[in-house]
This record gives structure tokens, C-alpha cells and sequence, in this order.
């Protein structure tokens, strides 16, 4: 804790501001959102991670595990679900959900489910470190 006095001269009055300050250091505030600060999740890095493969297997992956559920279907329900997610140190997909506007009928639940069972990705680097990094893949739906 610091404290500080501070005597001003107003109108002939003298006036005393005291200035308390807490300062603590506590073993949960080295830790953002489960991580240490240091290993917050990146938005962007030097080599971004990849799935095993690339590009062409991560659509390959997304299409043979892809199911249309059956009520999403019987309503005639399409479109896009983002799905975000954090590529861990060392390849684990780890915080997956999804983001922006819902579409029900079971379409974000199983966009999730593909993620789950993914096999480890390449992890992101930052000066040739492997660090967790936040990604974003949209799920088309279309019947």
C-alpha cells in the first residue's frame, strides 16, 4: 500500500488530500482467462498453425465428418456457423465454440463435435516459439 499527502493552499485553507493506493500481487493475477499472462493466446503470429495436411486436408477432414441433423434438415435450416478455437502449444485445440449468430436446430453443436476430434495441429510459432493461438474456420451448412 502507498499512500501520499498532498497540502494544497486554497482561499486561505489549507487542504489535505491523502492518496492511498493498494497495490497486491496475488498468484491469480499472473493468469488471464486460465493462462499465464505470458501465454495468453496470440491472435496472429509469425507461422500461424496448421492443420496436418494443410488447407486441402482441413476441408477434406471437415467434409468426411460433417453430419446435417436431421431437424436442421426437416426445416430446411442453412448457413454458416464460426467456429473459434485455440491451438495450444503444443497442437491440442482447446476453448472450442461457437461465435456470431445462431442457427439451431443442432448445426453448432455439430460444428463443434468436427473440432473435438480433430488430431493435433501443427502449433502456431512466434520467433520460433511455439505459443497457443486463437483461430476462426467458418462451417458452411447447405442442403
Amino acid at each position: 500500500m502507498l499512500c501520499s499527502i498532498l497540502i494544497m493552499k486554497f482561499s486561505g485553507y489549507k487542504l489535505f488530500f491523502v492518496f492511498t493506493i493498494f497495490l497486491s500481487v496475488s498468484p491469480l493475477s499472473a493468469f488471464n482467462n486460465g493462462y499465464p499472462i505470458h501465454e495468453k493466446p496470440y491472435m496472429i503470429v509469425g507461422q500461424m498453425p496448421q492443420f496436418p495436411g494443410g488447407k486441402k486436408a482441413l476441408n477434406k477432414y471437415i467434409r468426411e465428418h460433417l453430419t446435417y441433423p436431421f431437424e436442421a434438415l426437416k426445416h430446411n435450416i442453412q448457413g454458416k456457423v464460426n467456429v473459434e478455437f485455440v491451438v495450444g502449444k503444443d497442437g491440442t485445440l482447446t476453448e472450442i465454440r461457437t461465435v456470431g449468430p445462431k442457427l439451431g436446430f443442432g448445426l453448432e453443436e455439430n460444428a463443434v463435435k468436427i473440432f473435438q476430434s480433430m488430431p493435433k495441429w501443427s502449433p502456431g510459432k512466434q520467433d520460433g516459439i511455439a505459443v497457443p493461438v486463437y483461430m476462426m474456420i467458418p462451417i458452411v451448412f447447405s442442403i
